[in-house]
């Protein structure tokens, strides 16, 4: 009687060990592409700065030097996201749970870097094309 309760009892655990992976590897999963999705919207942000330092350069020569360096910031973010995309894999075939996580809980601190380093560079250069609007 008891072995015939076990076997099931077994195959019962280990089906919802493994679902329990999955929800917990698609959660995870989930949290990166949201990040990614927030920093695509971002990117229309990064373009518009540089279009308005770049207006701000042409009208006040002084400034010259700083909108460089509020440019090569918006770029360097810019690329880091782009970079980021183009290393990104989201295939798991043959993957074991752990491996997974792994990646993903890497993918989702390096993402969260950039999401810093975007909003450090359009916090930056928003703040500096407030102070130097183009006439």
């Amino acid at each position: 009687m008891i072995k015939k309760l076990f076997i099931p009892l077994l195959a019962c655990i280990a089906l919802f060990g493994c679902n329990d992976d999955k929800k917990q590897e698609q959660a995870l999963q989930n949290d990166v592409i949201k990040t990614h999705d927030k920093l695509m919207a971002d990117d229309g942000a990064i373009m518009k700065n540089k279009m308005q330092l770049k207006a701000i350069a042409t009208s006040n020569a002084a400034v010259k030097d700083s909108v460089a360096v509020y440019s090569k910031s918006l770029d360097d973010a810019d690329n880091a996201m782009m970079n980021w995309m183009n290393k990104f894999s989201p295939d798991f075939t043959g993957k074991t749970h752990e491996q997974i996580i792994t990646y993903l809980t890497a993918q989702k601190a390096e993402i969260l870097k950039i999401d810093s380093q975007i909003n450090i560079s359009l916090a930056k250069s928003n703040s500096f094309i407030s102070k130097n609007k183009a006439k």
